[in-house]
């Protein structure tokens, strides 16, 4: 009976030892930062824009834009850009149209539109001429970000409400 015992506590031990020691596969996620920041909003009569300007020192992400602009007779465009400190491996905006016709108590995306680019400090996209109805309000929101190795900065920008003519 020791015997059997002491076996299977040697057993045990051993697959014990066994699963501790295993290779176990090894899962690096990236490091997403949202970056702290002021948002500047610029309003005319026929174009809404909010540029987010980044405040952190050491980090990549500089600046965000994205606005839209009343193209005439039912129709707008938007735009976007995102800007790094220094050469990223990726910068890339995301451009959102959002619709209102409540007057902007709510909204609803009605499209979205993506750019992208490798190696560089800054990405710029826009979309003209996208047909829209007349007499609702209509805004850009953008999604920026940056990404340097296995860091990724993001942050987000949503411009005021604009009445398509």
């Amino acid at each position: 009976m020791k015997t059997n015992r002491r076996k299977i506590s040697i057993i045990c031990s051993l697959i014990l030892i066994g699963i501790l020691w295993m290779p176990v596969k090894l899962t690096v996620n990236a490091e997403e930062v949202v970056v702290p920041g002021y948002h500047e909003y610029t309003e005319t009569e026929n174009e809404k824009i909010d540029h987010w300007y980044g405040i952190a020192r050491g980090t990549y992400l500089k600046d965000g834009t994205c606005g839209i602009k009343d193209a005439g007779k039912g129709k707008v465009s938007v735009s976007g850009t995102t800007t790094a400190h220094a050469v990223c491996d990726k910068v890339k905006v995301g451009v959102y149209l959002d619709e209102s016709s409540d007057g902007g108590k709510s909204y609803g995306q009605i499209g979205s539109y993506y750019f992208s680019e490798s190696n560089t400090s800054s990405c710029h996209g826009n979309k003209t001429g996208i047909s829209v109805t007349s007499g609702r309000m209509y805004r850009a929101r953008g999604g920026h970000s940056v990404t340097k190795g296995s860091t990724t900065e993001m942050i987000d920008t949503r411009s005021g409400g604009l009445i398509a003519s």
